[in-house]
């Protein structure tokens, strides 16, 4: 399998601070947000996660690409055991894994133009060998999701949400990525999308 997870979970610690427990004598608060995750995905094949809300679906997400370590259990990528890999190898293997958050507004920079927002990826994983190279990638990026080149000079603030859901899935396919997690990356889009 290309994705192979096994008994994965998550435990936050939700305590107040430790001087608070101790005066005001509370137990330490954890909270079980996954518990005991598995299944394999094979290569060229989808695979939907399906919840209420607060179930851990998005936890999961986080855990798949490295945002969140696990308590307990093991996500491997094409029989790469992502906790234990080195620095080098763990940034090889998350070039070719990507995620397209759920909240647009929360995972683009306000600050960044949004050539510099798509462009990233590409620079931190060396996927372009030039700059040319890298704007006719956010240019074609952009086409793809029904926007226009020419949109890369602007701000997030200067798009509607659904536009700036399309910024994140064009920054998510920026590597060419073999593996991509979506966190309901359609909830922001418009139903003409």
């Amino acid at each position: 399998p290309l994705v192979s997870v096994s008994d994965l979970e998550k435990v936050f610690d939700v305590s107040p601070p430790w001087l608070n427990r101790v005066l005001e004598r509370k137990p330490k608060l954890l909270l079980h947000a996954v518990d005991g995750v598995s299944f394999s995905l094979e290569r060229g094949r989808t695979l939907a996660l399906v919840g209420e809300s607060g179930c851990g679906k998005s936890t999961v997400a986080r855990l798949l690409v490295g945002l969140y370590r696990p308590t307990r259990g093991t996500v491997r990528f094409d029989g790469h055991d992502l906790r234990a890999a080195s620095p080098g190898e763990s940034q090889r293997l998350r070039r070719r894994l990507q995620m397209i958050f759920q909240d647009p507004y929360a995972s683009l920079n306000p600050r960044w133009r949004v050539r510099d927002i798509i462009a990233e990826p590409m620079k931190v994983h060396r996927t372009e060998s030039s700059a040319q190279a890298i704007d006719a990638r956010v240019g074609e990026l952009l086409r793809q999701v029904g926007l226009a080149p020419a949109d890369a000079a602007k701000f997030p603030h200067q798009f509607s949400g659904g536009q700036r859901q399309r910024l994140s899935i064009a920054r998510a396919l920026s590597t060419r990525p073999e593996f991509l997690i979506c966190d309901e990356p359609t909830s922001a889009l418009d139903v003409s999308v």
